[in-house]
């Protein structure tokens, strides 16, 4: 017979008016993938926020120019070069987050590779460099943080993955796969290191507003903003909005979640509606001329 322990919880004193004022006042925060993107965005708000960031980048140049950023705003963050498939380069950089800050209370991680190609013509060392990067390097990053998130009082680990790990993305290779590996992992952490108090939860962009899209053609871009029923794409500081929310003591009671930040992209079964020939925003606009 299993027995089940009973106790009365103490009172609710979690602060109201969290809105208000700062909750990760002094947290440290290791956001890998920093400098560039979704991550510089979480980096900046954390820090705004009177947190304290590690900003770790491939490119450390990135991480620097956004470390320094944040420092003449009046942040604190500091900058350092690492490779999320390379296990030796982990290792660096949690160490020096903890020498640095001399704590280690949250894990953002928006590192991520891809390649296109369709699954029957992918290159098999191209698959394993995405899994190493996307999948593995997480794994390794989030272990090699525990024991120090284990000591924190509000621990919690963000990761970064797509709509194409939920969904899959004709001529992406391996990228879906590995972030449908990320998300499933990601819950699993959750429920496994619930019993150190840490949550772990995951944050799925859109189609987001970021030097990325210059590459993209002007129709596909028009026909995103179609499908986007909000009507435009995102701003990273949207993303981070989400990712610092999940991060904070704000979230204490949400782990194991996987949450879509896409203006209802991820909702829009019918670009136009049945019996229509348009978007519902199109049809306002005409109707509106």
């Amino acid at each position: 017979m299993i027995e089940i322990a009973t106790t009365d919880l103490p009172p609710d004193q979690r602060p109201k008016d969290w809105m208000k004022r700062s909750t990760i006042e002094g947290f440290v925060a290791l956001i890998v993938g920093g400098g560039s993107g979704m991550g510089a965005a979480c980096a900046r708000t954390f820090t705004a926020n009177d947190g304290l960031a590690m900003v770790a980048d491939l490119r450390v140049e990135n991480a620097e120019r956004v470390a320094a950023e944040i420092v003449e705003n009046g942040g604190k963050a500091t900058a350092i070069a690492m490779d999320v498939s390379k296990p030796d380069s982990i290792a660096a950089a949690v160490k020096a987050t903890v020498g640095t800050y001399g704590r280690l209370d949250v894990l953002i991680n928006s590192a991520t590779w891809s390649a296109n190609a369709m699954l029957e013509d992918a290159d098999m060392e191209e698959w394993g460099i995405a899994f190493q990067t996307n999948v593995h390097g997480p794994l390794l990053l989030a272990r090699a943080c525990l024991p120090y998130l284990r000591k924190s009082p509000a621990a919690a680990i963000v990761h970064v993955a797509s709509l194409a790990g939920v969904f899959g993305y004709a001529n992406h290779s391996a990228y879906g796969p590995t972030k449908g590996a990320l998300i499933t992992m990601s819950r699993q952490m959750a429920l496994e290191w619930a019993v150190d108090n840490i949550r772990v939860n995951v944050v799925i962009p859109g189609t987001i507003d970021t030097p990325l899209k210059n590459r993209t053609r002007p129709e596909i871009l028009a026909e995103r903003h179609r499908q986007i029923p909000l009507g435009r794409l995102g701003y990273p500081s949207e993303m981070a909005d989400i990712a610092v929310f999940l991060a904070s003591p704000m979230a204490s009671f949400i782990t194991g979640q996987t949450i879509n930040c896409c203006g209802g992209f991820s909702s829009n079964t019918f670009v136009v509606p049945s019996g229509m020939v348009e978007t519902l925003r199109e049809a306002r606009r005409r109707a509106g001329a």
